[in-house]
């Protein structure tokens, strides 16, 4: 009898971890559909220079505010888009909280995910319903 549960466990487990991996495979975009496009992130670089550079450093390095690149970045790794969108779009500027425009900290947010390696594609990244989008872990 103890042989027979064991296996329902193991059978349960296993089911579960399936339906984990083909929950997580439907939130993350493929390589080819991207998060955004190559010209989201020619226009964040410039917002960035404009807006975070002279906290976050002209090559995201930190300074009076952290790095945005590398280990600090991913931090929201494994976390929606929005939680990094949010902290963009509505907690920046430091001295002018929410000054942003959402066109901008959407471009923004697309240059920190060129620089931190996540690939470019053919559709925009938007507010709306990219923002649900699980954002891959480092």
């Amino acid at each position: 009898m103890k042989k027979n549960a064991r296996v329902l466990q193991l059978i349960l487990l296993s089911v579960t971890f399936s339906f984990g991996c083909v929950f997580a495979l439907a939130q993350s975009p493929s390589v080819s559909g991207g998060w955004y496009t190559a010209g989201q992130a020619v226009s964040g670089a410039k917002a960035y220079q404009k807006t975070c550079a002279g906290c976050h450093g002209a090559k995201l390095q930190g300074g009076m505010g952290p790095p945005l690149v590398g280990k600090q970045f991913w931090l929201y790794g494994g976390k929606k888009a929005s939680t990094l969108w949010s902290a963009v779009h509505t907690q920046m500027r430091m001295m002018a909280p929410g000054s942003v425009p959402a066109k901008n900290s959407i471009n923004i947010m697309a240059f920190l995910l060129q620089e931190n390696g996540v690939p470019a594609g053919t559709k925009p990244l938007d507010d709306t319903v990219d923002l649900s989008k699980v954002l891959p872990p480092n």
